[in-house]
């Protein structure tokens, strides 16, 4: 008769990446749980359902999965945590945008790990659109809008979402865990399908970070010849009376530290150029709720029906989407803003410095900067 095995099991091996993105997925709210009727599912209860390894095609795995989904969730915000699927239409190609602005987001965010192409989207989409996506995913042809294209200004708004405390730990704690993990692993092995490479062929080296190390460099802009010189995020602080040396420029990103002068642009570079109020209206817009308005300016005898006065305390009205009611245009992604009281427009507007850090924090919260 056969002897029994006395040797009982104590443990129970794991995927060490999938591991990895099921502790960054509790981290920031959800569980995970495995499914054989879901490719890929939100229940709006605070579970991911993440199709069974015999759902899945053979370049995908957990941890790109669950990494997929809550780019969602960054892409929709935290009200659609309480939808089904993120409140997405999967059945039409109404929600095709925001399915394209997730894809953006997620190129970009990995591809500040060199793992851009090892965490391509499954689905037809990485045919379709990830695969079209040039170097920089934010880059748009100026046809459909350029930089205020819907689908970068929705993922734009996601770069700065995932910076909040809630996800900036487990995020990127779970790239940079991913990348070390792609780090010593052997891309290639005699064993292999040379019908199927291996997956982990694609990682790629992680970036150099940028001397301030607020973000690592990017080759598809020092490529054109872009560095901090001609980075609209460069400054010089404000000269006091008790400063006699000459002032240094400084990055808004890491103001705190001094720039030489020639380092590489970076992932958040961004042109001068594009801080074109008439292109932007970002400070008009939802990025700030009020405009004062002084006692004393002219609008509130030139434009009385866009002021509103409680006691002393004046300020421009506000449409129902929060953009100030002189504000006009920008119903498309091509077309222009205009102030209809530019030439009254209160001391507020008027002393607001184009490129200052108001300015710039303005873009970032309407998406139109990183």
């Amino acid at each position: 008769m056969p002897t029994a095995f006395l040797r009982k099991p104590g443990h129970s091996y794991q995927d060490p990446l999938a591991r990895v993105w099921i502790a960054c997925a509790e981290q920031v709210g959800f569980k995970v749980a495995r499914t054989g009727d879901a490719f890929a599912s939100s229940d709006g209860r605070g579970t991911l359902l993440i199709g069974s390894d015999e759902l899945l095609d053979p370049d995908d795995n957990l941890g790109q999965m669950i990494f997929h989904e809550l780019c969602h969730a960054l892409i929709e915000g935290e009200d659609a945590e309480r939808l089904q699927d993120w409140g997405l239409d999967n059945s039409s190609g109404r929600d095709t945008w925001r399915e394209r602005a997730c894809l953006r987001l997620q190129a970009f965010l990995a591809g500040q790990y060199g793992l851009r192409e090892f965490f391509a989207p499954t689905t037809d989409f990485r045919v379709s659109f990830w695969s079209k996506l040039p170097a920089d995913p934010f880059e748009t042809e100026q046809a459909c809008g350029g930089f205020r294209e819907p689908s970068c200004v929705l993922a734009r708004q996601a770069v700065r979402r995932s910076n909040l405390p809630r996800w900036r730990a487990p995020l990127h704690g779970a790239l940079q865990s991913s990348a070390a993990i792609a780090a010593v692993t052997p891309k290639r092995l005699g064993a292999d399908d040379s019908a199927l490479p291996s997956l982990w062929a694609m990682a790629a080296s992680q970036p150099v970070a940028h001397p301030l190390g607020h973000a690592p460099l990017a080759a598809y802009h020092a490529g054109k010849g872009h560095g901090c010189g001609d980075c609209a995020w460069r400054f010089q602080p404000h000269q006091t009376w008790r400063i006699f040396r000459r002032r240094s420029w400084r990055c808004r990103h890491s103001p705190e530290l001094k720039l030489s002068g020639d380092e590489s642009a970076c992932v958040r570079w961004e042109a001068r150029e594009l801080l074109d109020c008439l292109r932007c209206g970002a400070c008009c817009r939802e990025a700030y709720d009020s405009v004062e308005v002084e006692l004393d300016e002219p609008v509130r005898v030139t434009h009385p029906d866009l002021v509103l006065c409680d006691g002393k305390r004046c300020k421009l009205k506000r449409t129902e989407q929060n953009r100030c009611q002189a504000l006009n245009g920008g119903g498309a992604p091509t077309e222009a803003y205009a102030c209809s009281i530019y030439e009254d427009r209160p001391r507020t507007c008027r002393e607001f410095e184009r490129g200052g850090a108001h300015c710039l924090a303005a873009r970032q919260k309407v998406g139109l900067s990183l």
